[in-house]
């Protein structure tokens, strides 16, 4: 039985229907995955082409469908959802949400299918679409030399691979292969339910139950322990770019709800989360040497990485820099005042992540993935705790993976 999570939120004038569709990440089909959360969205058996089905939702007061692909853990996951005006808030009711299901439900269940394949048509440009977005961050360095990075810290794993899907295997992608992926993904994929708006649980369930009656599968993710080399393996790309761009993939040793764990999400705050880090203070403010510079994390699997666009000059000294700050939160080496603001900020900004209702939805999604499921008080209760000397024992665990820089340095 699929789960189903209703959230009887009244601060909201809309009512939000997610589903999520999730098996392990995989070379071989995660490009068709990404096709297929865009042309779901265009057209259905019932609304066969994108204006109709456009029309479909305006008659609906303007609702919304829509469809995004994620990298979740080890997992990708495909989300599909309706965003629909709650006609409480209409002078004469209509009954919006059991419309928004049917439409939903038409979206995910009766795609427009022509002999055991999608329309050959639509499916050419939905490629060229993506072919588009593959150029586009080619162009775009910063997005560019994250990607690269990501193959080779992860060289021999699927997790290297994009949610979008990879360029070299989109041109095996044909309609009856993404019609195969998209019965695969219906009956087999792990799925879960979401619900948010201001209504009653009891009302809104037998229609959920009704409208998406989807068979359950089951997503085992893959595990993988990435092996840290002896020495930080350094990658050196020639491109056509005026700023170089460092990317550095960082290791840590956190085990999900325990103190480690917390500690390193306020680690990566006071390293480069925000304005007040170090990296942002001293490598982009007082010695000038980055453009852009932040660091980010995936706590769960314990991966940090570090994103800057700087001179081609003083990529080396760059590079150096970035690893002293490090150090320094190693040796303590920092004013205990960071921990304060960065976890006041951490806990903000996740006070403020249910403010909207995709906020409630992602998280909610997100305890999931893990064999402890932290509620969110725990959560901010355990940021809370955090003391600085939690910062600099976590730090100690940090190692350098892999630098992979993009510069043009080539002499004219």
């Amino acid at each position: 039985m699929i789960p189903i999570h209703i959230n009887e939120e009244r601060k909201f004038k809309t009512i939000s229907v997610v589903v999520k569709f999730k098996t392990p990440i995989n070379k071989e089909t995660v490009t068709e995955r990404a096709l297929l959360s865009k042309i779901l969205t265009k057209s259905t058996a019932k609304y066969p082409t994108e204006q109709l089905l456009h029309d479909a939702l305006a008659d609906c007061y303007g609702a919304n469908v829509y469809s995004y692909v994620t990298k979740q853990k080890t997992a990708h996951v495909v989300t599909i959802g309706i965003d629909m005006i709650n006609d409480k808030y209409l002078s004469h009711p209509e009954n919006l949400f059991k419309r928004g299901l049917e439409i939903l439900s038409e979206v995910i269940q009766r795609p427009v299918i022509e002999n055991n394949q999608f329309n050959a048509h639509k499916v050419s440009i939905e490629k060229k679409l993506l072919q588009a977005r593959f150029e586009a961050i080619k162009d775009n360095k910063t997005q560019y030399g994250y990607q690269q990075l990501m193959k080779e810290m992860f060289k021999g794993h699927d997790y290297r691979y994009p949610s979008y899907g990879i360029e070299e295997k989109l041109n095996e992608v044909t309609p009856q292969s993404l019609y195969h992926a998209y019965r695969s993904m219906i009956n087999e994929d792990e799925k879960e339910i979401f619900v948010i708006g201001d209504i009653e649980a009891a009302d809104v369930k037998d229609n959920i139950k009704h409208y998406l009656a989807l068979p359950q599968g089951t997503a085992v993710l893959d595990t993988f322990q990435l092996e840290q080399p002896a020495e930080p393996i350094y990658i050196t790309e020639q491109t056509d770019t005026t700023q170089a761009k460092i990317n550095i993939g960082m290791t840590a040793d956190v085990n999900y709800g325990t103190t480690s764990y917390f500690a390193l999400i306020v680690f990566n705050q006071i390293f480069g989360g925000d304005v007040t880090s170090l990296l942002f203070m001293n490598v982009r403010e007082k010695m000038s040497l980055a453009y852009q510079i932040h660091s980010q994390i995936d706590a769960r699997l314990g991966y940090i990485y570090v994103i800057a666009g700087v001179n081609k000059e003083t990529k080396e000294l760059t590079v150096k820099t970035i690893l002293d700050q490090l150090a320094l939160i190693k040796e303590g080496e920092f004013d205990e005042a960071l921990i304060h603001t960065a976890k006041t900020m951490l806990i903000t900004h996740k006070k403020e992540t249910f403010d909207r209702p995709k906020g409630w939805i992602e998280t909610t999604y997100a305890k999931g993935f893990d064999d402890i499921e932290l509620t969110t008080q725990e959560w901010i209760q355990g940021i809370g705790r955090v003391t600085a000397q939690d910062v600099i024992d976590v730090a100690q665990h940090i190692h350098v993976h892999t630098i992979y820089c993009l510069a043009n340095e080539v002499q004219s």
